[in-house]
């Protein structure tokens, strides 16, 4: 027996990380209750596959976005001088050169 499409994301459809997510719970909670016949429950398990490398995927591609703004940022912060920075090095006491 098929399941209904309101039960499954929209194909063809932008969908977020955590609409993927909340799915996959979903799927994980009925597979757990164990109510579902033989065939839903590998319908639902090949999905369950699908969502997670989706979702690793989406993961992947945040921590490559986050490793590009953090370089960014420190290379940015080593081209501007800090004078705070420099006055923390030497002390408050101590001549700049």
């Amino acid at each position: 027996m098929k399941r209904k499409d309101a039960d499954t994301l929209p194909a063809g459809e932008t969908v977020s990380f955590e609409q993927m997510m909340s799915r996959l719970e979903e799927l994980v909670s009925r597979l757990e209750r164990g109510d579902l016949s033989l065939e839903e429950s590998i319908q639902a398990f090949e999905e369950g596959i699908k969502l997670v490398k989706q979702c690793t995927s989406v993961l992947g591609e945040a921590e490559k976005r986050i490793q590009h703004l953090t370089q960014e940022g420190t290379s940015l912060a080593g081209a501007v001088p800090n004078p705070e920075a420099e006055e923390e090095e030497r002390g408050p006491d101590e001549l700049p050169f």
